[in-house]
């Protein structure tokens, strides 16, 4: 499949998904997440679920990291569409959040941090496939970011779909995810 087809059958299936049905799949990929031995994480870089996508829930993912790892820095990304960059941002608690110019919410502050200290992303995905390669939104800001972060922090994406065999024009700028959590199981890659 090639990622633009990717792109609007994922979406449509997420339209397609009732509050009730999001709500238990949110509550089974967090009961899958539980179920990876991570090590001591220092940083986190979330993203906060957009809502007109149906987006997979994060919070509860980012509460859970920071009950086992007190003194986490949880970031969420920022970007800057003139230089096509993302930088991950230190959100405390009661961080406020501001629409961007795509509608998507991002924090209201600036402390960045730099991608070599993030030990995990939670990437935001439409679909991926058996190798590891997903779909984004088509801008690339995700892999620009993940090319830069450490060969050993951790690419976990969340998707309510299984993988689709093959994303047929993923290439040598798509960075691959480590493991995608879906509400049935986890893959690693």
């Amino acid at each position: 499949m090639l990622k633009k087809e990717a792109r609007f059958t994922f979406k449509e299936k997420r339209k397609e998904i009732s509050s009730i049905q999001k709500m238990k799949w949110d509550d089974l990929l967090l009961i899958e997440f539980q179920k990876i031995n991570l090590p001591f994480l220092s940083a986190v870089l979330s993203y906060y679920p957009f809502s007109e996508q149906n987006e997979p829930e994060t919070f509860t993912i980012t509460d859970y990291l920071f009950f086992t790892n007190p003194d986490l820095l949880v970031c969420y990304p920022k970007i800057d569409r003139t230089t096509s960059t993302l930088s991950a941002i230190v959100v405390e608690e009661e961080g406020e959040f501001i629409n961007n110019s795509f509608g998507i919410p991002e924090p209201s502050g600036s402390e960045a941090i730099p991608p070599d200290y993030i030990d995990v992303v939670l990437v935001p995905l439409l679909a991926f496939d058996n190798r590891g390669f997903r779909v984004g939104y088509g801008k690339g800001f995700y892999d620009r970011f993940l090319k830069d972060c450490r060969q050993d922090c951790l690419k976990i994406g969340l998707s309510y779909f299984h993988p689709i065999d093959v994303i047929e024009d993923a290439n040598q700028y798509d960075v691959p995810l480590d493991i995608c959590i879906t509400p049935q199981k986890i893959y690693v890659f």
